[in-house]
């Protein structure tokens, strides 16, 4: 079996991905992982590199690999599933998004069309959600959905899943604006009425397919994906690495409701799924991966989120630590490297004032912001997920005209974003200065790294 280096570092992610995706690993499965990175001779630093890698590379990477390995890859997944002898739901899900985007040829996948993408955050939890999204308006596709929207729905719901058709939330949004309205003055208080008015104005104008573009497809597109017809969008649940999620995008070519079905069988069945074996090859290899007797552990510790999150508390309080450096990704997301690759969580326009005084070492007052008023904005553009323009520039004159008290306010949730994580020891990173003079971040430059600058120009 020919497995380049980069193949092994992509395996090495998805094999990772795959013991983190329950949210819980046990004994039983770091003794499989070190069998598979024994038998595909994984190295160290193959599997430092693959913390770096998105589960979307990876995919693609492993796409180019032939059906003999693709097979394997599929077996040793389906093994190391069951290594804790349970099959979680989100690793059925998993598996079956891997084998679906890699494009092994089975009669089980045959005819099905899906893709692996990397999309940045949303402003809501899609976890448990099938998102509709289409390219350009398809009557035939909208029409059957319609026919058997129920249908589509109870499906999902066996998968756990919930369905978010597009053209449906839209036209429920304006036939009851009233309310969704009067629901926003709760929910995001910081819009003005300037901005309720034009949303007021502006939804019936737009439908599905600009939200589509908007959200999702504009993104894939400037990445060189291009999605031709509808499709559904299902959140995969990783580790969280990056500033991405990961969606497995399913290609609805024919019937919306047969398309749906064919995936939850899948799903259900993928423990079943048994290719032929074609070699000695993979004979062999399946031998390898038979069990030597001590996989039977069942008192060793289970590593959680909460582990994790007791060790980076003792790693916040080591007093020995360097300063960490800081990762800026070209989504804007911020990260401490040195301190476990924790994301320094805040929103977008937070992270655009941030940005701006990372980019100008030497600060300056906030009374000159409104100098840089389009800096700010083209870097707010360049992070934000939200697609309206005018919204986002009036947010901006907002901050640099000192309206209300946006100001305050983002600098308040930047502060309390790095004390959540460094606590006493954050004040190297924060926007400082003295009142009415220059503000500046005094970290030195040289820790900060940014995946690519140029996005923010």
């Amino acid at each position: 079996m020919k497995f380049k280096e980069q193949h092994k570092t992509a395996l090495a992610k998805v094999l990772s991905d795959l013991v983190q995706c329950d949210g819980i690993v046990n004994q039983g499965e770091i003794d499989f992982l070190q069998r598979a990175y024994s038998v595909f001779r994984i190295t160290t630093t193959s599997r430092k590199k693959a913390t770096r890698l998105s589960l979307a590379d990876a995919v693609r990477t492993l796409k180019t690999l032939g059906d003999e390995e693709k097979t394997a890859i599929l077996r040793v997944l389906q093994m190391l599933s069951m290594s804790d002898d349970d099959l979680a739901q989100s690793e059925s899900q998993f598996i079956t998004a891997l084998l679906l985007s890699i494009g092994l040829r089975l009669p089980e996948t045959e005819g099905i069309k899906a893709e692996f993408v990397s999309i940045p955050s949303l402003s809501f939890d899609t976890s448990n959600a099938v998102l509709y999204v289409e390219p350009a308006y398809h009557k035939r596709i909208n029409a059957r959905i319609r026919r058997d929207y129920d249908a589509i729905c109870q499906v999902m719901a066996s998968m756990g899943r919930e369905f978010f058709y597009l053209p449906k939330v839209v036209s429920d949004l304006d036939r009851k604006k009233d309310t969704f309205r009067n629901t926003l003055g709760y929910l995001e208080p910081m819009l003005s009425s300037d901005q309720l008015d034009h949303i007021d104005r502006n939804l019936a104008q737009l439908n599905s397919v600009f939200f589509s573009k908007e959200i999702f497809l504009n993104h894939l597109n400037a990445n060189g994906l291009s999605i031709q017809k509808p499709a559904y969008f299902l959140k995969i649940d990783t580790p969280m690495v990056g500033s991405g999620h990961d969606f497995l995008i399913i290609e609805i070519g024919g019937d919306p409701l047969d398309t749906i079905q064919r995936v939850a069988w899948l799903k259900a069945n993928i423990l079943n799924i048994d290719p032929p074996v074609n070699s000695m090859r993979e004979t062999r290899l399946i031998e390898k991966f038979k069990a030597d007797g001590n996989d039977s552990i069942h008192d060793e510790l289970q590593y959680t989120g909460l582990h994790k999150i007791i060790i980076d508390t003792v790693l916040k309080y080591n007093v020995s630590q360097q300063i960490s450096r800081l990762y800026i990704t070209r989504q804007g997301d911020i990260f401490l490297t040195d301190r476990n690759n924790t994301e320094v969580k805040m929103p977008a326009l937070c992270k655009a004032l941030y940005i701006f005084f990372l980019l100008h070492e030497d600060g300056l007052s906030l009374s000159y912001l409104n100098d840089h008023k389009e800096e700010l904005y083209n870097i707010y553009r360049s992070i934000s997920t939200y697609g309206d323009d005018a919204l986002l520039r009036k947010a901006i004159d907002n901050l640099t005209d000192f309206i209300g008290s946006t100001m305050n306010t983002n600098l308040s949730r930047i502060r309390k974003a790095f004390h959540d994580i460094l606590g006493n020891e954050a004040g190297i990173y924060l926007i400082k200065g003295e009142k009415g003079g220059r503000k500046v971040v005094h970290l030195d430059r040289s820790l900060v790294v940014f995946e690519d600058r140029k996005a923010f120009s």
